[in-house]
């Protein structure tokens, strides 16, 4: 069942890309779409989440991701402007290394040789997706240990309260990203105009969906699995999103790559 809920957590996140390409095509500004989203999924959490007893620390451990999802995405847009788009989309991935090896340290998850090879293939397709990345910016590296900690931090909330309902968790994620968010919009005095606003309203449902399905999947499937295993089929998925529905073109380097990927998939699932 872990594994079905990996595969609808990196469905969820193939919507979002495919929709946030639209948006861009469209001119949409970003920062109101993804100030917008949080409204939705916060909410949605409020209706398919089961009432439970909150230990103590889950609330501002909770608050505290939220903020994060806000920062990580302030620093990678920050990045794309300095650094290009394909490095920083490079680094956002491979941060998936992060709760890997904190998952094998602190939470004795033991990955078999086959996954090691897994392992190894899935950093090799990311690194090489789009090309030779050279260089390393602060925005880079702030970008990395970001989104890794977000990543580990679901893995935590999963170890520290495995008791309470995921939705109900992400009730509270959702609503202080969302806070955070509309803070800055209001600080930076950016204008929310109503198509983009729409826009995040719509993103909301997948963006819950995606971090929902994760922590129902990281249960039963562990770390050194789990983001190997969305951060690359999110690149082969979005790879045939972009020829099908976008006519992007795709190289054979690229194309050896997304065979290599789905082996590098096979491998981490043994």
């Amino acid at each position: 069942m872990g594994y079905i809920y990996l595969v609808l957590s990196f469905l969820s996140s193939l919507v979002i890309a495919i929709a946030l390409r639209f948006f861009e095509g469209w001119h949409y500004d970003r920062v109101i779409v993804i100030a917008s989203n949080y409204a939705v999924a916060g909410s949605l959490g409020v209706i398919l989440s089961k009432p439970s007893p909150l230990p103590q620390g889950v609330i501002p451990f909770a608050v505290f991701v939220g903020f994060l999802f806000f920062t990580t995405f302030i620093v990678y847009s920050l990045s794309i402007k300095k650094d290009g788009i394909a490095p920083a989309v490079t680094f956002g991935r491979i941060s998936m290394a992060i709760p890997v090896i904190v998952s094998i340290i602190f939470w004795g998850e033991r990955p078999k040789v086959f996954n090691w090879a897994g392992l190894v293939i899935v950093l090799l397709v990311i690194l090489t997706w789009e090309g030779k990345i050279t260089g390393l910016s602060m925005s880079l590296l702030g970008l990395f240990l970001l989104s890794g900690t977000i990543s580990t931090s679901m893995k935590f909330f999963k170890v520290k309260f495995p008791s309470v309902d995921e939705g109900y968790f992400l009730i509270f994620l959702f609503f202080s990203a969302l806070v955070w968010s509309w803070s800055y919009v209001i600080l930076t005095r950016r204008k929310p105009g109503l198509a983009p606003v729409i826009g995040g309203l719509i993103v909301g449902i997948p963006n819950f969906f995606s971090s929902y399905f994760l922590l129902k999947g990281l249960k039963t499937v562990p770390a050194y699995v789990s983001f190997p295993f969305i951060s690359v089929n999110l690149i082969i998925f979005s790879a045939v999103a972009g020829y099908i529905i976008f006519h992007e073109k795709l190289c054979l380097r690229k194309t050896f790559l997304l065979f290599l990927g789905a082996a590098g998939v096979i491998l981490l699932a043994i």
